[in-house]
């Protein structure tokens, strides 16, 4: 098995990608300019005594990479970063500068719109978009209190972006959609490289099939990346990121909870027993999510209550409880849910709770609380547009004249960043 401390070179691919984070460490990582190749930017809103630590763990890489959490979610005492939000605590560390992310197929011709997309739901970032936000002509680019994020499409890839890059990251979710349906191959990326293939001073990645974004049989891209630069292939499973003494993902779980679809009571049975007993309030987390995407939703509330009663925050599994009492039209239950996932508004769960929230608000008729819902989302996630929406209607409900100017003066500033107009 390839250990941590053996993925100094060549082209180190993780299981899932928070886990590159050490990797770049063992690398020596410095203010990095990350060329980086994914169908999701993975960054989210890291609070900053979670960036600090993580910053102090410098030069530590075991102890780095047990900070990175074993499920998606934030939960108290369980990790300060994960596959989906990993860039935002590396260049608030300084192992990197910048990020230019290329997003794959269609989606890569509209640049702008990708990256806005990704950030419109990032907690407490937009207000510095808005002010940085420039169109180049391979793309687009903004500025965040830790460093530039980028974005640009294959087709447009180009040697100014090129010139300033110090590293290269692959999600093989940049060729292949979980469907199994294909992008672009390995041999087009390296094409765009070119010349940039033998200056690089770290080349990484992610499978990403354990977590569902890549079929299994896609796995093998790796080593086609690797073979088209020459240089060896470090695959270190899951285990070499697990500290001594600390237990492994509960995979079965959490790709059932990746996909989304209902699970039967007797599959849940049969996880909590061979999975998720053993792991306290975050088994209960995660079988809470099952629940509610299953439709049991009383036992998916119950799952809730029980995991913060033993310290955890609960809110993934009341954000999907949320949903599924909103489309059961339970919309006092549903605001109830969405109320737990934003006591603290950190992650992107957390901040479209707050949006579903209003919605809630106003179909129970309480349109002065939608207002100050609205306002406050809007002032979490200015670069949101269902956010400025949806205090335009608060306040045509309420009769509120300064809520509705307030979202007219926003819009105008949206369509601006949005629309380049």
């Amino acid at each position: 098995m390839t250990r941590l401390d053996e993925t100094s070179d060549g082209l180190t691919v993780v299981p899932e990608h928070g886990q590159v984070l050490p990797v770049w460490d063992v690398r020596g990582f410095r203010d990095e300019h990350l060329l980086f190749f994914d169908r999701h930017l993975d960054l989210k809103h890291v609070p900053v005594q979670d960036c600090e630590a993580l910053a102090r763990l410098r030069g530590r890489p075991v102890d780095l990479a047990a900070e990175c959490r074993r499920l998606p979610f934030r939960e108290p005492g369980h990790g300060r970063y994960g596959l989906d939000d990993f860039l935002y605590p590396a260049m608030a560390g300084g192992w990197l500068a910048s990020v230019c992310w290329v997003v794959p197929g269609e989606a890569g011709r509209d640049p702008a719109t990708s990256l806005l997309g990704a950030l419109s739901l990032v907690p407490h970032v937009g207000r510095r978009v808005i002010e940085t936000f420039s169109r180049e002509p391979w793309g687009v680019r903004a500025e965040l209190e830790v460093g530039t994020v980028s974005c640009t499409g294959l087709p447009t890839l180009d040697v100014e972006v090129l010139n300033g890059i110090t590293a290269v990251d692959f999600d093989l979710d940049f060729f292949v959609d979980s469907d199994g349906s294909v992008d672009h191959t390995v041999a087009d990326a390296m094409a765009k490289l070119g010349a940039l293939k033998g200056r690089i001073r770290s080349w990484s990645g992610s499978m990403s099939v354990s977590s569902g974004f890549v079929p299994s049989d896609f796995a093998s891209l790796a080593e086609d990346i690797a073979g088209e630069l020459g240089i060896p292939l470090r695959t270190p499973t899951a285990a070499a990121f697990i500290r001594d003494g600390d237990s492994a993902s509960p995979e079965r779980s959490l790709a059932a909870a990746g996909v989304g679809a209902p699970v039967s009571p007797a599959e849940v049975a049969r996880l909590w027993d061979e999975e998720l007993a053993a792991m306290g309030p975050e088994g209960i987390t995660l079988r809470a999510v099952l629940d509610a995407q299953s439709g049991r939703l009383e036992e998916a509330i119950g799952g809730v209550h029980r995991a913060r009663s033993l310290g955890a925050r609960g809110a993934w599994p009341a954000y999907v409880a949320g949903l599924a009492a909103m489309r059961a039209g339970q919309h006092g239950t549903a605001l109830e849910l969405f109320d737990l996932s934003t006591e603290e508004i950190s992650d992107t769960l957390d901040a479209h709770a707050s949006i579903l929230g209003v919605i809630c608000s106003l179909r129970l008729g309480h349109a002065a609380d939608g207002v100050l819902r609205a306002r406050r989302a809007l002032d979490i996630i200015p670069l949101h547009r269902d956010a400025v929406d949806l205090l335009a209607l608060a306040g045509r409900q309420a009769g509120d004249r300064a809520a509705q100017q307030a979202a007219e003066q926003h819009a105008k500033i949206l369509a601006e960043v949005w629309n380049g107009s």
